[in-house]
Parts: structure tokens; sequence; C-alpha cells
């Protein structure tokens, strides 16, 4: 086996069973051969040890092992990585000696493994610092910005899922979702923008709020109409719209959206109705 498929096995197991990929990391660095092959490494080490199973010592022990023996194409990137791991280890750490940018996709990062793993209050705490950081010291060209769009998406899908949600976490859910929509607008495409609306509208629905949830429901499919109309965000454009309805008590306007949804489902890719069949049957 040569890198590229040992590293595609390990992220396409490492969701469930990310132990096993843990225990794996050290025998498999062997098969390293370049300079991305760390980076690549490096980038799962810190997700599965940090995001998955909040080992962040182990991720720190491995990430010393390969700057101590691998070439390092951006050390600036492995010093990111393994203040991630450092400061979800240990949240008081400074991180004062990266530049601003840095710390605001350190931050970022941290928010996001600490919400999968229960550590709410520094999760929120890092998300505002991050925010912060951006928004008075950075431009918006700095990578920052999509880093934080996505570490926040992270977040508030991570508290969507939550059963024992509390209305601090559903304050946090807010304000992550939101986060995540008002960065993507920076840094984001149109669908990426248009995404962060349909994931407005879950995190409003989630959190009983449902006409909000309608609203970002609406303006998700807005957004696509202005755009390619593409029938998969049109499917779950009204996806969204559907479920926003049903919780509604909104009969006509959940039939209208479902069928809707029916439209958008027949002119999919094959590719895309297999995975997508699922949802179209849950909802109806």
């Amino acid at each position: 086996m040569n890198f590229k498929e040992y590293l595609a096995d390990a992220w396409s197991t490492h969701a469930t069973n990310p132990r096993k990929v843990a225990d794996e990391f050290k025998q498999n660095f062997n098969l390293m051969e370049s300079e991305e092959d760390v980076t690549a490494i490096t980038r799962l080490i810190v997700h599965v040890c940090g995001e998955h199973l909040g080992e962040w010592m182990k991720g720190i022990e491995l990430l010393r092992k390969l700057k101590n023996n691998a070439t390092i194409k951006d050390p600036s990137e492995m010093n990111r990585y393994m203040a991630i791991l450092n400061l979800g280890n240990n949240p008081n750490t400074s991180i004062d000696n990266f530049s601003p940018s840095d710390q605001a996709r350190i931050y970022a990062s941290t928010a996001s493994a600490l919400s999968n793993l229960g550590g709410l209050k520094n999760a929120e705490k890092f998300i505002k610092l991050s925010a912060e950081i951006i928004s008075t010291q950075l431009t918006k060209e700095d990578p920052a910005n999509k880093a934080l769009a996505m570490a926040s998406h992270s977040v508030a899908c991570n508290l969507e899922e939550k059963k024992d949600r509390n209305e601090s976490d559903a304050e946090l859910m807010i304000l992550a979702s939101n986060t995540s929509r008002k960065f993507w607008e920076i840094a984001g495409t149109w669908k990426e923008i248009e995404r962060a609306e349909y994931r407005l509208s879950q995190t409003y629905l989630q959190a009983g709020l449902l006409n909000e949830s309608l609203l970002h429901a609406q303006t998700c499919l807005e957004i696509n109409s202005q755009n390619n109309n593409e029938p998969l965000e049109i499917f779950f454009g009204y996806e969204a719209v559907a479920l926003a309805s049903r919780a509604m008590k909104n009969d006509a306007g959940y039939n209208d959206a479902v069928l809707k949804m029916k439209i958008a489902f027949s002119n999919l890719s094959a590719d895309d109705q297999s995975w997508c069949k699922a949802e179209l049957d849950k909802i109806q």
C-alpha cells in the first residue's frame, strides 16, 4: 500500500473508527515520500486526535515526531497545527507569538474541535476571539475568513445534533451559524453563501424559531435562483422549506415543498439521486 491509498482509507474510516486510525498513524509514517505527504498526515492527526478523540497530547507527540524526523514544507503551518492541539489541551495557552491571521485560524479550528467534545464554553470564547481578530486586524483576502466560516459551520452542526441541548447550547448554535454565514459572505462563492443560509434554516429549526427557519430556507432558494438554479441546491432548499413548514403545521406549505423536492430530484444526476433518495424518503 502506498501513502495515497493509506490516506484515502484513513479518511474514509476515521469517523466510524477514530481509535484504529489514531493507533496506526506512527506505523504508517514510513509511507510518506514527500513534504506534501507530511502536511496531509499532519492535518489528519490533528483532526482525529483533536476533534474526534480529544487526545491532544497524543497528537502533540505525533507531530513532534514528524517535526524531528521529516522535512516540513511549511513550518508556520506545522506550528499552527501544534498550537491547535496545545490550545485544545489547555485553553489558557497563550498564542500571542503568532501573527493575527494565525491566531484567528488557531482559535477557529480549536473551537470546532472543542464543540465536538463538549467544551462549549471555550468553543464560544474562541469563535468570538477569532471573529474579533479578523474584523479588526485582517483584510477580506486573509485565509482566516474562510477558516472561521468553516469552523463555525462545524460548531453549528455539532450542536444541531446534540441530544440534550440546553438554552446556552442553542445560543451558541445560533451564534456559530450566523458567524459562518457572515464570513462565507466575505470568503465564499454564491453556493457557499447559499448553503450557509440552509445551515441557518436548520439551526433555527432546531432552536424552535420556526419563522426564522422558513425565512432562511426561502433565502437559500432565492440565492440559487439568482445563480445557476442547480437541481441539488433546489432539492435541499425545498427540504428546508418542508421541514420548517411541517414544524409550523403548515400542511399546504409542506406539501408544496415536498412536491418541488420531487421535481428537483428527477433532475438530479444518477450519482446525486443515489444519496438524496434517503432524504426524500425520510421527509415524506
